[in-house]
């Protein structure tokens, strides 16, 4: 019977890893976006809305995507304007 090898002495490209990486990130966008539409559609009736709030979502990555709007700048906005800091 051959000895089995320790997944974690496996040997792992960069390839690998960054792929890992990028599944991750996508993970923790996805979850994010989860939490924050159920809370919008449980917490302040966000049903005749939702799919106009996804589609500026969208737009609005698709803007930082582009670098035509910058995530830095987002984020000072909503802590200067309205006290949420991100």
């Amino acid at each position: 019977m051959p000895k089995k090898t320790n997944p974690r002495k496996v040997p792992r490209s960069q390839e690998d890893c960054d792929r890992a990486w990028q599944k991750g990130v996508i993970d923790g966008v996805s979850n994010a976006c989860a939490i924050f539409l159920t809370v919008l559609l449980d917490k302040f009736g966000g049903e005749d809305h939702i799919q106009e709030v996804w589609r500026e979502i969208n737009k609005l990555s698709e803007e930082v995507r582009e670098k035509r709007v910058s995530v830095s700048d987002l984020r000072r906005v909503l802590a200067d304007e309205y006290g949420v800091y991100v």
